[in-house]
């Protein structure tokens, strides 16, 4: 997807299709290009397993090459914090 595609997203619950087929519900954040041509995206949701000193789950994708389909996850609870 470009970036223009998934700019609408960020920030919000979704649930985004991977090209390798991974499947990640959770927030949408973006970040800079960091000299290499492409904006970061990551997908951060709570952990699998709650508790007490438990932090938030991030998994960074590299550019929105990478990203086949975003879904809108508002409804979602496994999509938001």
């Amino acid at each position: 997807m470009t970036d223009e595609e998934i700019k609408p997203y960020v920030g919000k619950p979704v649930r985004v299709t991977l090209a390798d087929r991974r499947v990640l519900a959770g927030v949408l954040r973006a970040s800079g290009d960091e000299g290499h041509g492409h904006l970061h995206y990551a997908v951060v949701s709570d952990p699998v397993v709650a508790g007490e000193g438990r932090e938030p789950v991030q998994e960074i994708i590299h550019g929105g090459d990478q990203i086949v389909d975003i879904e809108d996850a508002s409804g979602d609870p496994a999509a938001r914090l």
